[in-house]
């Protein structure tokens, strides 16, 4: 054995001791994608088979391409259903309450008809569409009496700072990706989550992120702050590395960190799992499986 490979053998051993990680050579393709504020890896072979998320609470769904006509119509279309009650969630019907005109949106109200059942009350669900770069976006939220102005400010907040984003486009400025949304606000309280997996075999990657603003309530840190598996710090945050050879390949990690009277909070959940019969046969490997997993946890990082 030369110096040169003497020294990097070396090397590796001594990171290995510090970190318990070894550090794989990143050989496979990967692909970047922005998961709420978190920029990651991912290895081409794995597609989004599931992206979603909101902003404190609020749900956005990208409708398609459209013009301010199309805007009126969606929005006429909308009222329409509900005037002739022709809207049913979960075997419910949908009572219409009205719509408000807000910052230059219409806010359109409803609630669902659960007086079978006893009285009704609050929340009521409050939608509104967006036009943005020729795309058309539905916000649903929510409202209450008590703290119907927050609502309301977040759903313009989100409504005037929202632009279409193809799911490779990493966009420069700060803000919340959603699969095909990007939204230019301040950190907030906000949830992501997304599946990554070979469209034709179970083998893929889940991530789940969460970030509380300062002087919000705290996160369930049950997770990473466990005894179980090894200690790990992934995109500066402390937590919990698990890995299971068993019946299936699943590796897992939890981390993340409390919020406080000046600090926002987060909490990630990572996961690679191989739930063939033949797990770990190739093309997914084990030792695929341990770079795609090393690759993941390196490439993680928040963005503010």
């Amino acid at each position: 054995m030369n110096f040169k490979a003497l020294a990097a053998l070396v090397t590796g051993l001594l990171i290995l001791m510090t970190t318990g990680h070894t550090v794989m050579a990143k050989t496979m393709e990967t692909k970047t994608y922005c998961v709420g504020r978190l920029l990651i890896d991912v290895p081409t072979e794995f597609e989004v088979m599931d992206f979603g998320g909101s902003i404190n609470g609020l749900k956005i769904e990208r409708v398609g391409a459209g013009n301010e006509k199309d805007l009126q119509n969606r929005i006429a279309d909308r009222i329409q259903a509900l005037e002739d009650k022709k809207v049913i969630e979960g075997g419910d019907p949908v009572i219409f309450l009205g719509t408000d005109e807000v910052g230059g949106f219409t806010i359109i109200k409803h609630i669902l008809d659960t007086s079978i059942m006893g009285q009704i009350t609050e929340p009521w669900t409050e939608e509104a569409y967006v036009l943005s770069d020729g795309v058309l976006f539905h916000l649903i939220g929510t409202g209450t009496k008590d703290k119907l102005d927050f609502y309301r400010e977040n759903m313009l907040s989100v409504a005037n700072a929202i632009h279409p984003r193809e799911l490779n486009e990493i966009p420069s400025e700060p803000g919340f990706c959603l699969k095909d949304a990007f939204v230019a606000v301040p950190q907030n309280n906000e949830n992501a989550h997304a599946l990554f997996r070979d469209p034709e075999q179970f083998v893929g990657m889940e991530v789940d992120f969460l970030t509380r603003k300062a002087g919000e309530r705290h996160i369930d840190l049950t997770a990473p702050e466990s005894k179980f598996g090894n200690s790990v710090l992934i995109a500066g945050l402390k937590g919990r590395e698990a890995k299971d050879y068993g019946k299936e390949f699943f590796f897992h990690a939890a981390v993340g960190s409390q919020v406080s009277a000046s600090h926002n909070g987060y909490a990630v959940d990572l996961s690679y799992f191989d739930r063939r019969k033949n797990f770990g046969s190739e093309p997914y490997s084990q030792s695929f499986a341990e770079q795609s997993w090393e690759n993941l946890i390196q490439s993680i990082r928040i963005k503010e």
